[in-house]
């Protein structure tokens, strides 16, 4: 298993998830910042850790959250990212930074995007992950072109599961955040999970070893 691994047992899904809305909350007090910025990400794992932040996060005013990837698609698509992360929070009073979709191209409201962080986010604090069984984070598939980007925050990627194109936050911007939870969880992801803790090659992997620890927690056994 990596050193870089912080590891995080949980007995099911909903423990997990307590769990992760605890650690961020955690930190969010010890930050005691003005503006505190979390990166978002898609899918149904996350979900019951959305439903807890927006309950439990005391001043969701002092919050900024931005979109970690997002499917290239209308913000009232059923498949958007943007539109997952807004039914929790656009009636609080966090900010948040919203993915524009333009149906023009995918490559420049990427980079439209990546404008709007470092516009707006001095400091990436914690970023929200989850992994798919083929090792994904954020819509960053394996071998993808955006997985060879080493310059950019956020580009587009063409993925061609869903929609042929995401929008994404890239290895170097996951990498440079103070947190990085990865949320694991279901039997569905025992394998995964597994090659992961083995220092595996997958884009999960190729995130850890790029920083110095990344919290990992699952309900599986390990």
């Amino acid at each position: 298993m990596s050193e870089s691994i912080i590891v995080y047992k949980a007995n099911n899904h909903l423990e997990a998830s307590s769990c992760l809305s605890n650690l961020i909350i955690e930190d969010i007090k010890s930050a005691n910042k003005n503006c505190y910025s979390i990166g978002l990400s898609g899918g149904n794992t996350p979900k019951v850790t959305y439903s807890m932040l927006k309950n439990d996060i005391e001043d969701l005013s002092k919050i900024l959250f931005w979109t970690v990837d997002e499917r290239w698609v209308p913000i009232d698509n059923e498949n958007s990212n943007q539109n997952l992360i807004n039914s929790f929070f656009s009636t609080s009073d966090a900010q948040i930074l919203n993915v524009e979709f333009t149906n023009t191209s995918a490559d420049e409201d990427a980079q439209a995007y990546s404008k709007k962080l470092q516009d707006s986010i001095s400091e990436f604090d914690t970023v929200i992950l989850g992994v798919g069984e083929d090792g994904h984070i954020a819509s960053l598939f394996p071998g993808t072109k955006a997985i060879q980007n080493k310059d950019d925050l956020y580009v587009s990627n063409e993925v061609n599961i869903v929609t042929q194109w995401r929008v994404t936050a890239t290895h170097k911007l996951l990498a440079s955040a103070k947190n990085v939870y990865l949320l694991v969880t279901g039997e569905n992801k025992k394998a995964i999970l597994k090659t992961i803790l083995d220092n595996g090659t997958t884009p999960a992997n190729e995130l850890i070893k790029n920083r110095k620890e990344t919290i990992l927690i699952t309900d599986q056994s390990i």
